[in-house]
């Protein structure tokens, strides 16, 4: 089943789109449009004409909607709670942050993302995001007009930076620097996650101007990042994205001035889940690459900031998919009744075949053992039985003053000479005779053997049962029965 995902990001300056379809086959880009907003008005709506341009030229229907807005309209602060259970977190977070924002906490919207710094025992930091309950509303109402709802808002460059993270390898600091043409945001990632967020003003719209603006901001959070964070960052170098870099060589310029390395985003060589031999026509990476990461962000599950809690939660999900979970319960419901058919008709069947050898056991015991009169344990009661039968046989002078084994072969071999042809080859012990076989070389050593054993006073009859002359050798075979 194919999924289509919209990633929009809304900036005061231009609204980015992209469309990604992921299936079994793979992820693509369908569509992708960054359209610059008019010149700014006074309630910051201006971003809804650019949307309206978006909707024009792209297919957004049935999409999954993830949504980011101006990372300077909210308020972020990195606090430590005293422990690490994300119910109790998000319970007391509000009064954590109370004393620290310009707002009354019951008009904002608040959400956290943990930090894996070096954490005091029981205690968890985190960087925690707060936004105005009436900036959500009127973004929420202003997509509504498109029928878009989207089921993720987020903050802007917060999913670009999470990449970024995944990417880097484990130990690298590094800074996401997400620049606008009046705004910036930085991001500081360190060992894989995201630690530090902030905003500022850039002053200037000139080229040397603005990169003055722009690092002098760098250094000043690099600077305060200790105090807040409780370390010195120190970076191994930078990424840029956004509408504000203007051309080329934008920057080698941030290189020279911060004195580390930086290095333009460009998400589409990172990632592998993009199918496509080569990017769209008109892809510019550092327009596109926000949107991107949102669609992204939802394919894979990443967990990050997401706004639409308490009274903006998302309610589509169960309108949307009303008529699949309705197929889907009922379908799970005829497999666990066929499934649940299926061990009861085994367990009847196991039942009546128990029954049927339970019933086959205690007539071979019965007929075995017919002097058995009362069978509680046909089994237990077999095993009693043959090993009663074994010792008797085994041992048949041991109850009843019958002759050991041992005592009848000793008695064969005094009391036949040794002088005497012969060879046993049968010796069958019973409860009441011994039967021998063998060959010798006249029938007067048959007879010879019978009168010498029946002298023994150890047996009482012996009988020839058989003595035949074989006419390929011409000895003598012979069986004798011992009565005991």
């Amino acid at each position: 089943m194919s999924r289509k995902i919209l990633g929009l990001d809304i900036r005061h300056d231009a609204v980015s789109a992209v469309v990604v379809e992921s299936s079994i086959k793979g992820t693509v880009i369908e569509a992708q449009a960054h359209v610059p907003t008019p010149d700014r008005d006074e309630d910051g709506s201006s971003w809804v004409a650019s949307l309206e341009t978006i909707s024009q030229q792209m297919d957004i229907t049935g999409s999954i909607c993830v949504a980011s807005f101006p990372a300077d309209e909210v308020s972020f602060r990195n606090i430590q709670v005293p422990f690490k259970g994300q119910k109790k977190i998000r319970k007391v977070l509000p009064y954590e942050l109370e004393p620290t924002l310009p707002f009354a906490i019951e008009d904002l919207i608040v959400d956290f993302i943990p930090l894996e710094l070096h954490e005091n025992t029981g205690a968890k930091n985190l960087i925690s995001a707060a936004v105005e309950k009436s900036r959500m509303q009127f973004y929420l109402d202003a997509l509504a007009g498109f029928n878009i709802e989207p089921e993720i808002v987020t903050v802007g460059g917060c999913s670009t930076a999470m990449f970024l993270a995944n990417y880097l390898e484990k130990g690298q600091n590094w800074l996401f620097v997400d620049i606008d043409k009046n705004k910036g945001s930085i991001f500081f990632i360190f060992s894989g996650k995201t630690c530090l967020i902030r905003t500022f003003p850039i002053l200037s719209t000139a080229r040397p101007y603005k990169i003055h603006s722009l690092c002098s901001n760098i250094r000043r959070t690099l600077i305060a990042s200790e105090k807040i964070i409780g370390f010195e960052f120190k970076p191994d170098g930078a990424f840029i994205t956004g509408s504000g870099i203007d051309d080329l060589g934008f920057d080698q310029d941030m290189e020279k001035a911060l004195g580390f390395p930086v290095e333009r985003t460009d998400i589409l060589r990172y990632t592998d889940m993009i199918k496509q031999q080569a990017a769209p026509r008109s892809w510019t990476p550092f327009l596109m690459d926000n949107p991107l990461s949102l669609a992204l962000m939802e394919i894979e599950g990443t967990k990050g900031f997401n706004f639409r809690k308490g009274p903006f939660a998302s309610r589509k999900f169960w309108e949307e998919n009303k008529k699949y979970l309705i197929q889907s319960g009922v379908l799970l419901f005829l497999v666990l009744a066929l499934a649940f058919f299926n061990l009861s008709f085994d367990s009847y069947l196991m039942g009546k075949e128990v029954t049927r050898l339970n019933h086959q056991i205690t007539e071979i015991f019965t007929s075995t053992f017919p002097e058995v009169k009362r069978v509680v344990d046909p089994v237990q009661q077999m095993r009693v039985e043959i090993r009663e039968a074994k010792k008797d046989a085994l041992f048949p002078g041991g109850t009843d003053a019958q002759p050991l084994a041992i005592d009848i072969l000793n008695t064969l071999s005094k009391r036949i000479p040794k002088d005497v042809d012969l060879i046993l080859t049968r010796f069958v012990l019973g409860s009441e005779s011994v039967v021998i076989s063998g060959d010798t070389d006249t029938f007067n050593s048959v007879d010879n053997i019978k009168s010498r054993l029946e002298q023994s006073g150890l047996f009482k009859k012996i009988t020839i049962s058989s003595a035949n002359i074989d006419k390929s050798d011409k000895r003598i075979h012979f069986n004798l029965k011992l009565n005991l």
